[in-house]
């Protein structure tokens, strides 16, 4: 009888596949000190153009601590990708926008991203895809719950 993998050891499989297929897919559109973060980042906030974005949406977007996040966008700015920005509300925020260069980057991005979501769904319907979303987001509930 096979051993079944835990439910954690296959969704980190099922991770390691997806960041392979990325990589492979998006290779020739970002330069190469254009990590994979940056990526998800760009996609971020060019997927959010009707409000402002702060480094505080990409800790609860991404699950990542502000330190991670505060070194991903001070070398995210160093390399002209994005750019901080003060807002007249409230002096000690920065809102973060792309550059140009960043914005081509993600157009050409958005193409491949369709494909690859199409590839990673085939086969599902619409309901189990809305309702794989409903067990992945209450797992990362799960995880987020402080003890």
């Amino acid at each position: 009888m096979k051993e079944e993998k835990t439910l954690g050891m296959e969704i980190n499989c099922i991770a390691n596949l997806i960041r392979r297929e990325i990589d492979k897919s998006i290779g020739g559109i970002y330069e190469d000190d254009t990590s994979r973060s940056n990526g998800w980042i760009i996609n971020y906030i060019a997927a959010h153009p009707e409000r402002d974005v702060f480094q505080k949406d990409f800790e609860r977007e991404f699950s990542l601590t502000r330190s991670t996040i505060s070194k991903v966008v001070d070398l995210m700015v160093q390399k002209g990708l994005i750019i901080r920005s003060p807002v007249e509300y409230d002096a000690r925020l920065k809102k973060l926008t792309l550059t140009p260069k960043a914005m081509k980057m993600y157009q050409r991005v958005q193409e491949g991203g369709e494909q690859f979501e199409k590839k990673l769904t085939d086969g599902f319907s619409e309901e189990e895809i809305r309702q794989l979303r409903e067990y992945l987001h209450r797992m990362a509930e799960n995880l987020s719950k402080t003890v």
